[in-house]
């Protein structure tokens, strides 16, 4: 099965295609569309069904293909298989309710601040918030893409996040719920094919995280290491990466007004040094203190039109003023944010520095068993990242209302799919 030529096809032949609008464009059409709502200061509020509040890991699956088969960890949780079969019949049925779409968005971005191994993404949606999402979160396409070690080996994601799978034909295939039924919801990644899909998932961290883990996959077949950190630097050019799960504070300690950010969540390391993959932030909001965090508060929340805003606040408590309660969550705790990083006022615009002279990991010890800071000789880095002990926070998947204590190698083990020693022996090389 042609993947790209059967949604290529679809394309040609549907009515109202609208390819790579400017941001303000696309803007109004969310807000035209009701997607979103325009809150006091500009920005853009949106609420997710209560099963798109957080990621979904057990509805996330790799499709298992011999050519890749030597490459994955099948053993790890996170690497959940779905056979080649299943993923077909599921981009069948996905193009057929596309098909059937008023509007169709198409947003050609790219992930990679080091243009040697940016790789071009091509994110078909029928949400026009999606779509913005893509804006914020991916890069623009550079003149000199070309000369990317990816620019004929793209990958392409459609995304319907409100619209879920009629499971008639999926029982046995797909994920069985506690009351029997089958899950209506899947992330789905093909490697091989280099395409991706999110059914049924309109958390915006769906698209981020599946995107971040194709990356992941094909960089250390390239001999580059992805790190699921954030990183920054000081006025001579020295960098530091925080490494951790979702909630441990990347996103916090690396955006302060001292040090120019390079981005906030998901790097590559090469032989040219650090390269932010993302264009934009996705941060936590629950509790964000204008005092303690002020350079995110104002990211987000700043005043401007609406037309130039464009952030998108996802399932955080608004009261009819137009106004934000943060310290509410009856709704989530896992409500987010996702803005450009020029929004913030201390950026490097390259995203890209020098090799690191420190690392951080970011340990949310649940059980108060670590000191609170320790500093590790190169045995002890390697073997800390393998085992990467630290927990789970509340809200940042589905299911979990509480800190749950857990062993996720290389701080991001949902989003590592290669065989661990791929990872590991690529950090050994370079902190030597």
């Amino acid at each position: 099965m042609e993947f790209e030529a059967e949604l290529e096809k679809i394309l040609g032949n549907h009515r109202q295609v609208i390819r790579n609008l400017s941001r303000k464009e696309t803007i109004a059409e969310a807000v035209n569309a009701k997607e979103a709502i325009v809150a006091e200061n500009g920005c853009l509020a949106t609420w997710t069904p209560p099963e798109s509040t957080g990621r979904a890991p057990n509805d996330t699956f790799i499709v298992r293909r011999p050519e890749i088969e030597d490459t994955i960890d099948w053993d790890s949780p996170n690497n959940i298989p779905i056979d080649s079969k299943t993923f077909e019949m599921l981009w069948k049925d996905a193009l057929q309710v596309l098909k059937n779409k008023k509007k169709i968005f198409v947003s050609n971005r790219m992930v990679g601040a080091d243009v040697s191994y940016s790789m071009p993404v091509n994110t078909i949606t029928d949400k026009a918030l999606s779509c913005l999402f893509t804006l914020n979160m991916f890069r623009p396409l550079p003149k000199d893409f070309g000369s990317s070690i990816f620019a004929n080996r793209g990958f392409t994601l459609l995304v319907l996040p409100y619209d879920k799978i009629d499971t008639t034909n999926y029982r046995g295939s797909l994920r069985q719920l506690s009351d029997g039924k089958t899950s209506n919801m899947a992330i789905v990644m093909d490697f091989a094919k280099r395409t991706g899909l999110v059914y049924g998932s309109a958390y915006g961290g769906s698209v981020k995280k599946l995107i971040f883990t194709v990356m992941n996959y094909y960089l250390p077949l390239e001999n580059i290491l992805p790190i699921h950190c954030s990183a920054n630097e000081n006025k001579n050019g020295e960098l530091s990466l925080f490494l951790g799960l979702s909630g441990t504070g990347k996103t916090s300690l690396s955006a302060v007004a001292n040090r120019a950010l390079l981005g906030d969540d998901e790097h590559g390391w090469s032989e040219n040094g650090i390269a932010n993959f993302e264009n934009g932030c996705y941060a936590k909001l629950i509790n964000l203190d204008p005092e303690k965090e002020p350079e995110i508060y104002h990211a987000v929340f700043h005043k401007d039109d609406y037309l130039n805003h464009g952030a998108i606040v996802e399932n955080a408590m608004l009261y009819p003023d137009g106004k934000f309660d943060l310290f509410d969550d009856r709704l989530t705790p896992n409500s987010r944010a996702s803005y450009p990083l020029t929004f913030l006022r201390n950026i490097k615009t390259s995203s890209t520095g020098n090799h690191p002279n420190t690392i951080f990991f970011l340990t949310a010890d649940a059980n108060g068993v670590l000191p609170p800071i320790s500093r590790l000789n190169p045995e002890q880095t390697m073997f800390w990242f393998l085992m990467g002990y630290t927990s789970k926070l509340a809200g940042t998947e589905t299911g979990i209302i509480s800190p749950v204590s857990t062993f996720s190698r290389f701080f991001g083990q949902p989003f590592m799919p290669c065989l661990p020693n791929l990872y590991s022996d690529l950090l050994g090389k370079k902190i030597k």
